[in-house]
């Protein structure tokens, strides 16, 4: 990245799989920004927020999940959704370790962002802020039954078979020039497994379920023409979160990649504003200490 200081590299899940991860490095970071991406991507689709965010000085931090982009794994699976939040705890700990006692965030888009609220549910206080991009609380897509049937059993007898998704190019982002580059992708994967679809489908009823325990401050933010993840489950749980600090903004007429559609400028001030008014609140208190 052009100008910016990048690192790359891999360390080891509890269970031994090689996780990938990259950092690019703001100068002077007020605070340390930790990327959570979608299923079927990869980080390496996170170039523009990546940028807006070093730009604005934070050291942003990027890990592919496992079954996704240059992690090891069964492709666009995991066993359990257990695994994801390990994962994630052990990348946590050692963004923490580099920011050396700068506050540090958490964005979360679609998957990403049901790994994040499902993982601060029981540590609130990881992060000292999330934002949920497309929060993937509730599919919006309609699913034929048979297919949701075959899946469920499937997901007892063969859970990693890969079965191909039907998601498109164009219900991701109106951005033709990304819609092009996505189905180029090497990395962008057209599958899902029914191990996962359950896993999945379990943790978004734990998340619904327990948003009256949800007490992290948050940034929701949704397109009101996403078709993939349902903007009213994001509702739904925002209603019912208590923490003393969140806030929804809703884009309309934007789909589901909003930090990929062409007004993505627009989310990324609005995602900076957020995270610099808590780096500075931050910063105050450690000040006053």
């Amino acid at each position: 990245m052009e100008g910016i200081q990048t690192e790359e590299g891999y360390f080891s899940a509890r269970d031994g799989l090689r996780l990938f991860w990259h950092t690019a490095k703001a100068q002077s970071p007020a605070a340390h920004v930790a990327v959570v991406h979608g299923y079927a991507e990869h980080l390496g689709r996170h170039a523009e927020v990546t940028r807006a965010l070093a730009d604005a000085g934070y050291t942003v931090h990027l890990l592919d999940c496992r079954g996704h982009g240059q992690s090891g794994g069964k492709r666009a699976h995991a066993d359990n959704f257990d695994q994801y939040l390990s994962d994630l705890e052990l990348f946590l700990a050692r963004v923490k370790e580099q920011a050396r006692g700068l506050p540090v965030f958490l964005v979360g888009h679609s998957h990403g962002g049901l790994i994040a609220a499902r993982y601060l549910l029981d540590k609130p206080e990881a992060v000292r802020g999330v934002v949920l991009s497309s929060p993937y609380f509730r599919l919006k897509l309609e699913v034929p039954a048979l297919k949701i049937l075959a899946g469920k059993l499937m997901a007892r007898i063969f859970p990693s078979l890969p079965m191909r998704n039907d998601l498109k190019a164009e219900q991701l982002t109106r951005d033709v020039a990304i819609q092009n580059a996505t189905k180029a992708d090497p990395l962008y994967q057209q599958i899902a497994t029914p191990g996962w679809f359950t896993a999945s489908n379990g943790a978004q009823e734990t998340v619904l379920r327990r948003a009256t325990e949800f007490v992290t401050p948050f940034l929701m933010l949704f397109g009101g023409a996403d078709p993939i993840a349902d903007p009213a489950a994001g509702r739904e749980f925002f209603e019912a979160a208590t923490s003393k600090d969140k806030q929804h903004k809703q884009y309309d007429g934007l789909l589901h990649e909003l930090f990929h559609e062409p007004e993505r400028d627009l989310v990324f001030k609005d995602v900076i504003g957020w995270l610099y008014e808590r780096a500075q609140d931050s910063a105050r208190a450690a000040a006053g200490r």
